[in-house]
């Protein structure tokens, strides 16, 4: 929906998303990034288990069985606030290294080609070509 000629608010944050699962994809197999996304994933699970585990021992008078998930809970929300930006920013370096490279516009064009069921009106690209994928640099 249309306002003024400007996109919706709604069509807007599909478009954001839409792009955060480009960058997502295009960054999968980056080391770093994969070390980042565990970490990040696993203090989040923390964070949860804890409050969870807190939470329903507390409703049982079982609260002060565990007096440290709180510090617990503090150490694994600093982890993650650290992780998961940290995250974000590898990939955007991993992404800007690839432009560097001309790698990242066939990446993208491949992942636009998948996904062009999925997309109503979306255009499915030509496949690259396969020295597309090679780095003149490496031999």
């Amino acid at each position: 929906m249309k306002w003024n000629g400007a996109p919706s608010m709604e069509h807007r944050i599909v478009e954001w998303y839409h792009g955060l699962f480009h960058l997502a994809q295009a960054t999968i197999h980056d080391r770093w990034v994969k070390r980042l996304r565990l970490i990040a994933f696993l203090a989040a699970s923390s964070i949860a288990t804890q409050i969870v585990l807190r939470t329903a021992l507390g409703d049982v008078g079982l609260g002060n069985l565990l007096p440290s998930s709180v510090l617990t809970i503090l150490v694994a929300s600093a982890v993650w606030l650290v992780a998961y930006p940290a995250m974000w920013i590898r990939m955007l370096t991993v992404v800007v290294e690839m432009e560097a490279k001309k790698e990242y516009s066939v990446i993208l064009s491949e992942i636009h080609r998948l996904h062009a069921h999925r997309i109503p009106g979306a255009i499915a690209h030509e496949p690259p070509t396969a020295s597309a994928f090679q780095d003149p640099t490496h031999r």
